[in-house]
């Protein structure tokens, strides 16, 4: 098994584990239909996070939004800069992004793979993101982001509305006051999906 279908595996499994352990999630904020999910993480000092929301649109809308990395600045909040590295096909790539963290904390970056399953027939479209920490060397005054997982799992509920569900699990790295990690706990996920929401929005007019 090669590294790329070993990560899309691994992947695999990460998003059965965390969606079937639903019991497990405690809803820690609700905003305008958004709601954000925390728990105790397996593989982290640091909570996994879970988001859900309906949004308009449909899920081919959604996949151009979410390939489109170089956008990410215009909608993920706090992403300083989001690079495309590699285009290995039309649905799996690798991309860099660095996060902007407040004074008196140290900007973060991370390198990861991006692997995209998109059905139109049955609306349904998953994306699994996995950190790279060592893809290449370190980058002076910033700290490099040791693990990051994320899935994208949505679907059609109507013919022009999809419910998306996202999940997280991320250790950001280095020394960071709680503060700080607050605010990428539930003002973060609130504003960066508030956004996603908006683009989908102006798509669907």
């Amino acid at each position: 098994m090669g590294l790329k279908s070993t990560i899309v595996f691994l992947s695999m499994l990460f998003f059965s584990s965390t969606v079937l352990g639903q019991h497990d999630w405690t809803l820690k904020k609700e905003r305008d239909g958004i709601k954000v999910y925390s728990r105790t993480s397996s593989i982290s000092k640091f909570n996994d996070l879970k988001i859900e929301l309906d949004m308009p649109g449909t899920i081919s809308q959604l996949a151009d939004i979410l390939l489109d990395v170089e956008k990410y600045t215009q909608w993920a909040y706090a992403t300083k800069r989001c690079v495309l590295i590699k285009q290995t096909t039309k649905l799996d790539l690798i991309y860099y992004s660095e996060i902007a963290v407040p004074w008196p904390g140290t900007n973060r970056d991370f390198y990861a793979t991006y692997s995209m399953k998109l059905d139109t027939v049955a609306q349904v479209l998953q994306v699994f993101s996995v950190g790279m920490r060592n893809y290449l060397p370190e980058k002076e005054n910033l700290v490099r982001i040791p693990l990051s997982k994320g899935i994208w799992y949505a679907h059609a509920v109507a013919p022009k509305t999809i419910h998306l569900q996202y999940i997280l699990q991320v250790d950001p790295g280095g020394s960071i006051p709680a503060w700080i990690l607050n605010l990428f706990a539930t003002k973060g996920p609130l504003e960066t999906f508030e956004n996603l929401r908006n683009k989908m929005k102006g798509l669907n007019k």
